[in-house]
């Protein structure tokens, strides 16, 4: 293994890798770092380079893989028809075992808790996430207690549960949920998996995203990658997976990153169009897309490194309404066969409004990350059948 230490990205103090979740000087989030002249020595060339676990922070002994990852990237020339567009690619993460893409991030931290000697998780959730920690206990052996928003479709709280977990519904919004997961991990000895920052461990699941991106494209990088984002992580780690590559390939560039909200939860958008570093926590999100519905409140500083990254990456944030997620939700469905839940269709109906307003060269090579599937939230789909109105 690779990995060497945790270190705070505020102020830069460093911790053995040891179960911790945030820094005690400060607060701030916790990363992983990596030998990177090791790595180097072993990563030839760019065009041998494929052994991306050295970039993960797991051994091979307490690994259960589900066969998460290595999902497609299908060229979508119908849909970036529609948009105008010359080049444009899906990632499809609602292929993972779970139907999404927090199949990654567990994966990982359910090998950190199997290490750290832990017989029993616990996680907030939107839903997904539920799933993937769900099924990964199931895989390793643990016992496994999962908190959602009572808002949280049926689909995914049933899914969850059939894996055998032990299923909360806390009312109010995902915020809530996180506090109490927090409480619990604390009080009563769970491991925490809550895949936002919490977790220094998890996030470095979702770089394999960007490296498996950059493998797909013959080992180019694309222009723009848009995100549907909540608090992040799934943003944050597919840029942290271009910068690793330019660190051991300096002569790679890194790609411009979109953050794309629902208008009912935008923190993060709102930030960056107000110009600020300070993200204000929406305490009262509303929003087809229940994925991304976290209003960061009680841990803010999330959404600030992830703007971090958006504007080091000359990037955006921005928001579009639940209306234009539904519409975004059934193009891909009509156009290139591809079912995904609202907040995943988010970063397409992003991707349309940038368009619009000229924030991206439609000759560019762009790749949108589908991050759930669409049987994991039905709600919007019976309406849209109800309405009998075509894609």
């Amino acid at each position: 293994m690779f990995a060497t230490q945790l270190r705070c990205v505020a102020c830069g103090y460093a911790y053995p890798l040891n179960p911790l979740y945030e820094c005690s000087e400060c607060g701030g989030i916790l990363q992983v770092d990596y030998d990177f002249e090791r790595i180097a020595a072993i990563a030839e060339s760019v065009e041998s380079f494929d052994d991306f676990s050295v970039l993960l922070p797991v051994r091979t002994e307490f690994f259960r893989t589900l066969g998460e990852g290595g999902t497609p990237l299908i060229r979508a020339d119908r849909l970036a028809m529609r948009l105008g567009l010359a080049e444009l690619w899906l990632k499809n993460e609602a292929a993972n075992p779970t139907g999404s893409f927090k199949d990654r991030p567990i994966s990982i931290g359910m090998a950190k808790a199997l290490e750290f000697g832990y017989d029993k998780i616990v996680i907030a959730s939107s839903g997904n996430g539920a799933a993937a920690a769900a099924a990964y206990a199931a895989r390793s052996g643990l016992a496994a207690r999962v908190l959602v928003p009572e808002s949280t479709p049926d689909e995914k709280v049933g899914q969850a549960r059939f894996y055998g977990a032990a299923v909360e519904r806390i009312p109010g919004p995902y915020s809530n949920c996180y506090a109490v997961a927090k409480r619990i991990a604390a009080e009563e000895g769970y491991y925490n998996l809550t895949t936002t920052f919490l977790n220094p461990y998890t996030v470095e699941g979702d770089k394999v995203v960007g490296l498996e991106i950059f493998r797909q494209l013959g080992r180019t990088v694309p222009d723009f990658v848009f995100a549907p984002i909540g608090d992040g992580p799934i943003l944050v780690g597919i840029h942290r997976g271009f910068l690793e590559l330019r660190r051991l390939f300096p002569e790679l560039t890194v790609p411009r990153m979109a953050g794309i909200q629902a208008e009912g939860c935008s923190p993060i958008a709102k930030a960056f169009a107000a110009g600020t570093e300070t993200v204000v926590a929406d305490e009262a999100p509303s929003t087809i897309a229940g994925g991304i519905c976290d209003g960061l409140n009680g841990y803010v500083k999330d959404g600030a490194w992830t703007l971090r990254h958006i504007r080091e990456s000359s990037g955006f944030s921005l928001a579009v309404s639940d209306e234009r997620i539904a519409e975004a939700q059934a193009w891909l469905a009509a156009d290139e066969g591809i079912f995904v839940e609202p907040s995943a269709a988010a970063c397409i109906a992003g991707l349309a409004r940038a368009v619009r307003e000229g924030k991206v060269d439609a000759s560019g090579r762009i790749v949108a990350v589908l991050t759930g599937h669409g049987l994991k939230d039905m709600n919007q789909v019976r309406k849209y059948l109800d309405s009998n109105v075509a894609p």
